[in-house]
């Protein structure tokens, strides 16, 4: 029986995107912040294009303003002399707690990517779709049951 409960939990881990769910996401604000001088800010226009192309496949309403971010982060790990940058997506909302019914902001979705940069461009541009690509296909996933 043991087993039979790991092997089931080891297919659903498997086969788990986030543990984080999609649904009923209609509109958001989009945010990109590059946190660190190693990365210019030129780069944030060409990021922002790519997060808005996919919220737009993905029907997300992002004009004007929503208490919803969606935001693209860059940011620095120290490690000896290598650069290595943490790449995120992350969604906040407003969302009720269910003991007391109070609303509080809280993060509904992140997923990151940790790298060892070797050629700066291409691996952050990488990163960033790679990120979006997940949570397209999630959204698409969450979305079409």
């Amino acid at each position: 029986m043991k087993i039979v409960l790991l092997v089931f939990i080891s297919f659903v881990m498997a086969y788990a995107q986030t543990p984080f769910v999609l649904t009923a996401f209609k509109s958001a604000y989009p945010v990109v912040e590059i946190n660190t001088d190693k990365v210019p800010q030129e780069y944030k226009t060409n990021i922002t294009k790519l997060l808005a192309n996919t919220t737009k496949e993905l029907g997300i309403n992002t004009a004007g303003y929503s208490s919803r971010p969606i935001a693209l982060t860059i940011s620095r790990i120290a490690i000896g002399e290598k650069l290595v940058l943490k790449v995120a997506l992350i969604v906040g909302e407003e969302v009720k707690r269910s003991d007391d019914n109070e609303e509080v902001f809280a993060i509904t979705y992140v997923k990151d990517d940790i790298f060892e940069v070797e050629s700066l461009r291409g691996d952050v541009m990488d990163s960033v779709e790679y990120l979006l690509e997940d949570f397209k296909e999630q959204y698409k996933e969450d979305n079409t049951k």
